[in-house]
């Protein structure tokens, strides 16, 4: 049992990242709008590094902007934009209402049938969509968190934070 590491499972691991924009590229879907974003080379990205957001408004980024993020992996999860002061939230909060009414209305769908049936696969499904309401309402609230932190600091708080950070990790 050594070798199983559920970290990766249970743990969401969020990032923040502060850079300008070199380069940006978009592509337009049907309904959704992907962007690569990469970084300039500087104190708080040595590695110029590129991010992949997806989201509905157009015309969000602009080279030389500099954003905020907050990331998993690669993916922007939140942005915000110090140059032209906006954010996804919005669309945060929508993803999320989507999502946990989904699973509530899923969980309420299987405790009927489990009521009227008593079937074990009715009530498998039931615990199943209650266990990932649970951990979803973990995550949003987590990531709420995270956003008010956000918007509460000025471009130099969130530069020294992470330089503060940067050298702590070297």
């Amino acid at each position: 049992m050594a070798f199983m590491n559920l970290n990766k499972i249970f743990r969401v691991n969020y990032d923040f990242n502060f850079f300008k924009i070199e380069k940006k590229s978009d592509i337009k879907n049907i309904i959704l709008k992907d962007y690569i974003l990469k970084s300039y080379k500087d104190e708080l990205n040595p590695n110029g590094e590129t991010f992949i957001y997806q989201g509905i408004k157009e015309q969000v980024f602009k080279e030389n902007d500099e954003i905020l993020i907050l990331n998993i992996g690669r993916k922007i999860i939140f942005f915000k934009n110090l140059t032209q002061n906006s954010d996804n939230l919005g669309e945060i909060q929508t993803k999320q209402s989507v999502l946990l009414s989904f699973l509530f209305f899923g969980s309420l769908f299987f405790a009927s049938l489990f009521l009227i049936q008593f079937n074990l696969t009715d009530l498998f499904f039931l615990i199943l969509c209650i266990i990932v309401l649970i951990a979803s309402s973990i995550s949003t609230n987590l990531l709420f968190k995270h956003i008010n932190l956000l918007k509460k600091f000025s471009k130099e708080e969130i530069r020294e934070f992470l330089k503060k950070r940067k050298n702590v990790k070297a």
